[in-house]
């Protein structure tokens, strides 16, 4: 039996003044196991999708709080959700059907390559826009030539991520052409992930870390310039990541304060602060 995985395209496309921005969305952490429900049908021989979690890292409070789940996507009419349909059928092409999936996502780079420059904006690649798959380590073939990974084939484009790896250990080793961003996770069945001198490890490394908070704390927050002498900047005003090096000062990476979208699940595993409290209590030395 042939199964069919294919979709309009693979590469949700965004703009800002600077940036023709592409962002690939799959079925985060292990929403792959709903693929029945929405009738989409795959090889039992070949994977078993109880085994398949695209976000490994992913904590209590991000899983519940993932903009997977938000908006439009909490349908519950599993059939007329066409948005989660598109994201598992792109994660089964990927998992299954690897060679056809990298030549249709190096078909739609190379388009938007060209996009880009006749608009005269800059191309930006985000790979994990529901996902933390280690794309770095993803090699692939095509036109029977072996590539390390999709930052090597398209060595002039600008490809970002957030991740909840420990870069400075898990994803050292990222190609030039490849900005992280670390997302604070907060809590996890109970233990903290991230403490303060956890993150301010990484801060000293030129790391930027991003922090998400309800809208009062946001707002709090944004009255300053900086937060135990590392910069704050506004997350929201760009979708882009690539840009934040600009920002940097003092060889220091940024804290980028997000709000969380509107009608988020929020809960007390610390992933969103909401109170001055929680945020002592995080970003605490003493922790």
């Amino acid at each position: 039996m042939n199964y069919n995985y294919d979709t309009t395209k693979l590469l949700t496309i965004n703009k800002n003044s600077d940036y023709l921005i592409a962002t690939l969305y799959l079925s985060a952490q292990k929403n792959i196991m709903n693929a029945p429900y929405y009738g989409i049908e795959y090889d039992k021989s070949l994977i078993d999708i109880s085994k398949v979690n695209l976000c490994k890292k992913a904590t209590n409070g991000c899983a519940t709080s993932c903009l997977y789940h938000q908006g439009i996507l909490k349908n519950s009419d599993f059939a007329k959700n066409k948005i989660k349909i598109a994201r598992i059928k792109r994660t089964f092409k990927f998992l299954l059907q690897r060679d056809e999936f990298f030549a249709q996502l190096i078909k739609e780079i190379t388009s938007l390559q060209k996009k880009a420059i006749k608009e005269g904006l800059t191309l930006a690649v985000q790979l994990n826009g529901t996902s933390d798959i280690l794309w770095e380590k993803e090699s692939f073939i095509f036109k029977e030539v072996t590539y390390e990974n999709l930052m090597c084939y398209f060595n002039t484009v600008q490809f970002f991520d957030y991740t909840k790896y420990d870069i400075l250990k898990s994803r050292k080793k990222l190609p030039p052409n490849y900005h992280l961003t670390y997302s604070r996770a907060g809590l996890h069945k109970g233990k903290l992930v991230d403490d303060w001198q956890f993150l301010q490890n990484l801060l000293d490394k030129e790391i930027d870390i991003s922090v998400v908070f309800n809208k009062k704390m946001k707002n709090a927050m944004l009255e300053h310039s900086n937060f135990l002498g590392y910069k704050l900047i506004d997350a929201d005003l760009s979708n882009c990541r690539v840009a934040d090096v600009h920002h940097r000062e003092n060889n220091q990476g940024l804290i980028l304060v997000h709000e969380a979208a509107k009608k988020t699940d929020f809960n007390n595993s610390g992933f969103i602060i909401q109170s001055q409290e929680e945020l002592n209590k995080y970003f605490s030395v003493q922790h």
